[in-house]
């Protein structure tokens, strides 16, 4: 519950920054993670698991090639 308030916080105060909000992200899939851990099956969290850090990578893809091609890490947002 702690890291739901957490990444809740960071994105209403820090949305402005995509850093800030892949971290957000992050907090708020590792309180799903705590809060799935007992009520899904072995596979199901299993392909859980692989979505979050396929979307981990393509979130930081996301941001090194937007601070490459336009200097900054506020190119989205």
């Amino acid at each position: 519950m702690i890291f739901m308030f957490i990444s809740l916080f960071m994105l209403f105060f820090k949305w402005h920054r995509f850093i800030f909000i892949l971290i957000a992200l992050e907090f708020m899939m590792m309180s799903l993670f705590m809060k799935f851990m007992g009520l899904l099956t072995e596979m199901m969290f299993f392909y859980f698991m692989c979505f979050s850090v396929i979307s981990s990578i393509l979130g930081m893809i996301v941001m090194v090639g937007g601070m490459k091609f336009y200097g900054s890490d506020q190119c989205i947002y």
